[in-house]
């Protein structure tokens, strides 16, 4: 099956959203367009421009094509919340944007409410606090923001991230990798489930080859991954 749609995939060609309201520059085009062909495919897709080389706006682009399909999800650090909102509203006026409010006793409800062309707008901190509705419910786009905030596999942010279900999985981030090499199976445990095997055989795999002997052979075939 995923041969098949790997195959029908290299004919897709998305157009950009005409509801977009901004003038994307080529490789920001060429960045939807790999978001929106890894959703095609059905696979998730990680986001690691520097900063301020327009990942937002990037993924903007995408929530609109997706808008018709069901409910957002944009989970980012407190701080980068508004910015989220401000750039929603500026870039893409057609898409409903909320955000979570500090009333708990309203949150599930709104939550439980959410349908296509809406877009639900909440930090990391309630993501963990409400996570019974937010894994009750099936969002069609889950993006994580400053997506190394899941890094630790340890924590009940990364538990709750990667149990949400989601048929569209990005992740922002311009630093993928801050520390050791476990980080990025943690990131992609969330996007794509399985890609890079257990957390054991990861290490045992790569891990340990690259980063206590810079294996080359352990190196190309993480890379081919």
């Amino acid at each position: 099956r995923h041969v098949k749609k790997l195959e029908a995939m290299q004919a897709h060609c998305p157009a950009i959203p005409t509801t977009l309201q901004a003038n994307l520059r080529d490789y920001q085009i060429e960045g939807f367009r790999y978001l929106s062909r890894l959703a095609y495919w059905g696979i998730g897709a990680c986001l690691a421009d520097d900063m301020g080389l327009g990942k937002t706006v990037q993924a903007i682009a995408f929530l609109l094509e997706q808008a018709e399909k069901g409910p957002s999800l944009v989970i980012a650090p407190t701080s980068v919340c508004f910015n989220w909102c401000d750039e929603l509203a500026k870039f893409a006026p057609t898409l409903r944007v909320y955000v979570l409010p500090l009333q708990t006793q309203n949150r599930a409800a709104m939550i439980a409410a959410l349908g296509e062309f809406d877009v639900l707008v909440s930090s990391y901190g309630l993501l963990v606090q409400e996570e019974a509705a937010f894994l009750e419910k099936d969002w069609h786009v889950v993006i994580l923001d400053e997506a190394q905030a899941i890094k630790n596999n340890a924590t009940q942010r990364w538990k709750v991230a990667t149990a949400l279900k989601g048929a569209c999985r990005l992740a922002l981030t311009g630093t993928p990798i801050e520390n050791h090499l476990g980080e990025l199976w943690s990131l992609f445990r969330f996007l794509n489930p399985g890609l890079l095997s257990s957390l054991k055989n990861f290490q045992q795999r790569y891990a340990l080859p690259i980063e206590k002997y810079q294996n080359e052979l352990a190196i190309r075939a993480l890379k081919k991954c």
